[in-house]
Order: structure tokens, then sequence, then C-alpha cells
């Protein structure tokens, strides 16, 4: 996961290129999701029981990163040339067994304890708004949104947490949203936990036990629920080749109709739309064509119908 985007790399998701030339939009919308700002310390939770959870300098150093010169925001804004474009930015997690977080407000927290965890993300967030407020030549072309919970679930110690982070972030007149997986822990109480934006990853992957039904299961879920959708094409060894066919497939009218009636999140695990472009142009055509809502199975396999 890139932790220092640069123009070079960001300049295809913002545009459409073919022969090496921009010549249409292409994403309209970014989320930039904290992984590591120091080796061997993470603020996504996910990979904290292998090194160190993240401590109040990694959370401030996160800030840092996201508005370092020419990289991840000012890259974004110095590519972003035809359209103003939403922005989204992850809160870190505080991770239950962080018993030394630092100073807050000249108080030392421990996140064993439910009201220094909430103290550490109001003040995260305090922090990141009166550093996009400084840095206000870019909101001449990136439009912050607001803020995504980064864990994909919700499990019971950490509901009333969300509802205050979310209560916080409704009050700095800014919306909430959430990446969770389809079956995850809070799916069910997505209403209650009060998100703007939620868009839900159905865990189908190509190469696992998970079959393309999980994406209509996930959808007929997400239009019970009025949920988005994630369309997910990865690279490694639970990916498939046409699990990316699968996922555009169900989305076309005749089957979930989610490419033109969804919020849709696109996500690309372990690899870039850079690599896409250079490696499998015909499926970032395909990309494209799906953004603009102009996919068919007439122009392409509609794979859905094999054996």
């Amino acid at each position: 996961m890139i932790s220092h985007w640069t123009p070079s790399e960001l300049r295809y998701y913002v545009s459409y290129y073919a022969d090496g030339n921009p010549i249409d939009k292409m994403f309209n919308g970014f989320i930039f999701n904290g992984l590591s700002v120091r080796k061997g310390r993470y603020l996504y939770p996910m990979y904290a029981g292998f090194g160190e959870p993240a401590d109040c300098t990694d959370w401030i150093e996160w800030i840092n990163s996201l508005f370092a010169p020419a990289q991840n925001l000012h890259a974004l804004f110095l590519v972003a040339t035809h359209s103003l474009l939403d922005v989204w930015i992850s809160i870190p997690y505080p991770y239950l067994n962080q018993k030394n977080f630092g100073k807050v407000n000249k108080k030392s927290l421990n996140f064993e304890n439910d009201d220094d965890r909430f103290s550490a993300v109001s003040w995260w967030i305090d922090k990141f708004i009166e550093r996009w407020k400084k840095e206000s030549d870019l909101s001449q072309r990136l439009n912050f949104r607001g803020f995504l919970w980064q864990r994909e679930s919700v499990y019971d110690y950490d509901e009333k947490l969300v509802q205050l982070t979310n209560e916080y972030v409704k009050s700095k007149g800014y919306y909430r949203m959430w990446l969770p997986f389809y079956g995850s822990s809070g799916c069910l109480k997505i209403r209650e936990l009060d998100f703007d934006v939620v868009a839900l990853h159905s865990n189908y992957y190509g190469n696992t036990s998970y079959d393309r039904q999980w994406i209509n299961h996930t959808s007929a879920f997400a239009q019970f629920y009025n949920t988005g959708i994630q369309i997910i094409f990865g690279k490694g060894v639970i990916y498939n080749d046409t699990h990316l066919l699968d996922y555009l497939a169900l989305g076309l009218p005749e089957h979930n109709n989610y490419m033109t009636q969804s919020f849709l999140v696109y996500q690309f695990p372990n690899q870039t739309l850079k690599e896409i472009y250079e490696n499998r142009y015909v499926d970032y055509i395909r990309l494209y064509m799906y953004t603009k809502g102009l996919y068919s199975k007439q122009l392409y396999p509609d794979i859905l119908n094999e054996g």
C-alpha cells in the first residue's frame, strides 16, 4: 500500500489515459487510508499485531504525510486540473492494547480507557481540520468531504466510540464513511451507527471458497440498507483472472444494477492503476467504461454465462 502518492501515480486515477495522453475524467473522489508512517508501527488495526500500535507521534505524522509537498493531497491537487475532486481521510484507530499513546492536552492516554480513546480521536480530528484550513489553496481543486472509520468491523466494544466519533464529525460539518465487509460485525447496525456513506465489500476474490454469489448476496443487502458497493480488482494468489469481470457484469441492469444506481468505491489491492494501465490496458478501459455507465456485455465477454 502506497503511503506517499505522487502525481505520476495519481494522474491515472484522475484522468483516463490513451496513448499516453489524458482524454477524459476518471474517478471523482479519493480515500486516503493510512497504514503506517513509521517502520514497524501501524495505524491500521489489521496490522497492529505484527508490530507496535501507533502512538500520538504516528498520528501526527499521518497528518504530516498527507500534506507533504508534492505527495498525497498536494499530488492530487497538482493533477486535479479539470474538476473539483472529493477527498476522504481515514481516522487512525485507537488500538485497545495501546497503553502508552502519549500526551494529549497534557494528559497521558491509555486506550484501555474508553474516554481516552475518544479523547485521542477527537483531538486528531481537530488537528487534521486545523491543518486543512491552513492549507487553504488545496480547496481550489479538492473538496474535503469527511472522515473514514478505518476498521471494517464494528464490534460491541467499539460501538459507543463510533457513535461519539460520528456525532463529533457531524458537529464539525463533515460526513462519515465506513467500508465494511458484508457480514462483518456491525453490518446489521448500519443505521444505528449513523454513517452517511457506507459501501460494502462482498468478500469475493475469485480464488477462495467465496464464489461470485457473494456479490449477489451483498447487493441484496445493500439495496435493503441503502448502501453502496465496493468493486475489487486485486493482484495476488487469492485473485483469479476474471474476478473483475464478475464484479462488472453483476452490476449491469439485468443483474444487480449497481453500475449506475449505487455509490461505488473501487479498490485495487496489491497494484496501482498505473500498473493496470501499463500491463492490463483492456481492464483499464473496462474500468473507465464502467465509471461512465457505458459498460455492457455486448462490448465485453459475459463470463457469467460460462460453465
